[in-house]
């Protein structure tokens, strides 16, 4: 049957994750290859196309395809994107430059600021001014804007970003400076700020404009090399060219391919987004609401917090120190993951990351020519996976290797014995995890004892025992596939598409007859993008937001409305003093709050996949899901105790049935991660596919 499939493809930085899902009979394919940073479409369609083989099909059979990509995080990290021109008012030539005067450490006398996006003498000013409310002041210079032009054709600039002052409240002039330049600059993308972000704060909006249009060339160009080798039927997928293909933005929602290139700012920091959606969509299966997400892999642990099944979301956040005001799922990302580096300081301490060995060379073990230890080579010395293993299935691990590596750069250096020195970058690892939790949990107001930790990615099941004991969280749940879960997740996303408008005014009992109308307006806006995606009436949902803080208060809160009752508005006073009092410990009801603005979001919701249920087991493994036995270290809770040597059970995950318990120590294998069972643990196999481990404290 044409088009049977569903399949999904997330790049990270060490490994492509594929899944396959055939809507026919509810299957699950997947696969796990190494990045190809070179190109990461070629490695993309590699993964797909060993997916889809697996399943028995090949690309005439895929319906939809979704994608997941770190294309245009690397760009911004790497300082590779297009040569990009900021124009401005006249006066404001270094917005940029000035930014917000924030000082991340304040007393270090020898601080170095990055390199700007945009270099100054690529900042270049017209005449013409509006007011706050939109009126204008001073006409546009039509010919100074001509004259930008000139300059910029002779720089060979490659994108330009048009930032106009309170241009939120009045587009026109920054319109009518983009028709100019892009007729003078024929094939050079030119973004407008209210396009892209039309709130107020220049320099969030400013700093957000020139992202979008610095990423416009390189998502271009990447965007069609996969299109290219999707399409490509011998050295591609074969991808018949009416299939959909939607690329997951950072908010944990799905955009068209001709979204994604016209504003790739959406897909900055969206390579963890579809890990946290589907690990909110496979713990409500297995009946848990409120849980907090580990992804650990090859260069980092992206922590989120979810509560009532809904992520986090945030329309603050940075990238290497580059401000971004758009709506973002709220993720603290660390440097820890399974390449993460082993090293000693000046001082003779431990530490673990945030340097990582990528995927090329990669950890010791993997016989790249690395040389120095990470996190998988400590974890290899230590018996949590097997020698003779091959992870995603192909990638043999070279042990000698890595514990010549520990020896020699760690053991031998603390005065520690090999074991002692594996384990102590496992507890330093574990500790940089720890403090990463308690920033979206502790410094919140939320408990992480109340929450169940979801380890995943290909390194997250190893670790989510020791994590979840160090924080006192009672509950583990390992995901089906968590490998794949960000490739999971574009599956089960839906499509998104979120609209802000800045509306500064006092709360008033009569102010819905003037914010009534602006917040249609919006509406219909998502409504005509949803549209426009061919999303029909009965697939689309509209989410309203008003943005509301205390009057001389900087920063909102936002607040969720059903403009559809009658009592929406009335109603917001109370909603936001119980908003501010549970983000913050204290409310005022007596002091005067002020509308600051609203945001709209149009969802389509998408088919999800029906994950199959498993089998009902006897309450005990069967014989065919027992591997052997394995000789596992486990360092004990307290870290002056040794380091204990325990024969564990390894156990095939395909295996288990629901209703099995295992109790550790155990081993729990399967292509895309291992999950280890700590002594002490009892693992629960839920029918839904998820393994739940409750942590022995």
């Amino acid at each position: 049957m044409a088009g049977r499939l569903r399949v999904a493809s997330d790049v990270g930085g060490t490994f492509t994750d594929s899944i396959a899902y055939d809507e026919g009979t509810g299957t699950i394919t997947v696969s796990k290859v190494s990045t190809t940073p070179k190109n990461r479409a070629r490695g993309t369609v590699d993964g797909l196309r060993r997916a889809i083989a697996l399943a028995g099909a090949d690309g005439r059979d895929v319906g939809y395809v979704g994608h997941g990509t770190t294309t245009t995080t690397n760009a911004v990290i790497q300082r590779k994107g297009a040569l990009t021109a900021f124009v401005t008012n006249r006066g404001f030539r270094d917005l940029l430059l000035i930014g917000r005067q924030n000082r991340p450490t304040l007393f270090d006398l020898s601080v170095v600021r990055p390199a700007q996006l945009v270099p100054q003498e690529l900042c270049l000013t017209v005449a013409g001014r509006l007011g706050p409310g939109g009126v204008e002041i001073e006409p546009l210079d039509e010919e100074g804007v001509r004259a930008v032009a000139a300059e910029l054709a002779a720089r060979k600039v490659e994108a330009v970003a048009i930032l106009f002052l309170h241009s939120y409240a009045n587009p026109a002039h920054e319109r009518r400076a983009q028709a100019i330049l892009e007729a003078l600059l024929p094939g050079v993308p030119v973004c407008i700020s209210t396009e892209v972000n039309g709130e107020f704060r220049e320099y969030e909006r400013a700093s957000t404009t020139v992202l979008n249009a610095y990423l416009r060339p390189v998502m271009h160009d990447y965007l069609a090399s996969l299109g290219t080798l999707l399409a490509d039927a011998e050295d591609g997928l074969g991808l018949a060219g009416d299939r959909p293909v939607m690329v997951m933005d950072a908010a944990g929602g799905l955009m068209s391919v001709e979204s994604a290139r016209l504003k790739p700012v959406h897909t900055v920091l969206s390579g963890p987004a579809g890990g946290v959606v589907a690990s909110a969509h496979v713990a409500g299966l297995a009946g848990i609401d409120d849980i907090i997400t580990m992804d650990i892999g090859g260069t980092s642990t992206d922590i989120s917090l979810i509560r009532k099944g809904r992520p986090e979301i945030t329309r603050t956040n940075t990238l290497e120190t580059v401000p971004i005001r758009l709506p973002v799922i709220d993720i603290n990302a660390i440097g820890a993951g399974g390449g993460s580096i082993a090293w000693i300081d000046e001082g003779g301490a431990l530490r673990v990351g945030p340097m990582s060995a990528e995927a090329v060379p990669g950890p010791v073990c993997y016989g790249r020519g690395g040389t120095r230890p990470t996190v998988t080579d400590a974890n290899l010395v230590l018996g949590r996976f097997d020698g003779e293993s091959r992870l995603g299935g192909d990638l043999g691990l070279d042990v000698e290797a890595a514990r010549a590596a520990i020896a020699r750069t760690i053991a031998e250096p603390l005065g520690l014995d090999l074991v002692a020195a594996a384990a102590g970058i496992l507890r330093v690892a574990h500790a940089n995890i720890v403090r990463g939790i308690r920033v979206v949990s502790v410094e919140r107001g939320y408990d992480p004892r109340d929450f169940t930790l979801v380890p995943f990615g290909g390194a997250g099941p190893m670790h989510g025992s020791p994590v979840a004991r160090e924080l006192r969280m009672p509950r583990v749940m390992v995901p089906p596939t968590p490998g794949i879960l960000c490739a999971l997740g574009q599956l089960i996303s839906d499509l998104h598409h979120t609209f802000a408008e800045t509306r500064i005014a006092r709360w008033r009992p009569d102010g819905v007859s003037d914010a009534l109308p602006a917040i249609r307006a919006q509406v219909d806006r998502a409504v005509r993008h949803l549209e426009a995606d061919g999303v029909p009436a009965h697939r689309r949902r509209i989410e309203v937001k008003i943005d509301i803080r205390y009057v001389g208060q900087s920063y909102d809160l936002p607040i969720p409305v059903d403009i559809e009752t009658a009592e929406f508005w009335a109603g917001l006073p109370d909603r936001f003093h119980a908003a501010h009092r549970a983000r913050f410990g204290h409310a005022d009801p007596s002091a005067p709050i002020e509308i600051v603005g609203f945001v709209v979001t149009g969802i389509g919701r998408i088919d999800k996949p029906v994950l199959p249920t498993l089998a009902a087991g006897t309450g005990s493994p069967a014989a065919e899901a027992v591997k052997g036995t394995r000789a596992v270290h486990f360092e004990p809770f307290d870290p002056t105790a040794p380091v204990t040597l325990h024969e564990a059970v390894v156990y095939r995950r395909d295996g288990l049935k629901a209703g099995d318990v295992i109790r550790g120590p155990a081993v729990i294998e399967e292509i895309s991660a291992t999950t280890v069972v700590y002594p002490g643990d009892t693992l629960t196999v839920h029918p839904s596919g998820s393994l739940i481990v409750e942590v022995a404290q």
